[in-house]
């Protein structure tokens, strides 16, 4: 006899990606479409200035690998993620 439960799918146990985020939250693809850049160059750009602890702080304590750039809404972490795609 086979498991009802595990027949189901994997993507089943995932959370729905077309939910909607809080409303507190900001979004990486937000402010990259505020600020006109490409999102892949802005990744790259976060990800250097999260190994910079020294000089963002907030930014690298903020991020944990392999999980979406998202900040708080007006936090220090978000302040710092703005200052490092514009700089």
């Amino acid at each position: 006899m086979m498991n009802i439960e595990a027949t189901k799918s994997i993507s089943a146990a995932k959370p729905d990606a077309s939910a909607p985020k809080s409303a507190n939250t900001v979004s990486l693809k937000a402010i990259c479409a505020e600020l006109k850049l490409d999102p892949r160059l802005a990744r790259e750009k976060l990800r250097v200035a999260a190994r910079e602890a020294k000089k963002f702080p907030e930014l690298a304590k903020a991020h944990r690998p392999r999980s979406a750039w998202e900040w708080v809404k007006g936090s220090e972490a978000e302040i710092q993620a703005r200052a490092a795609l514009s700089a």
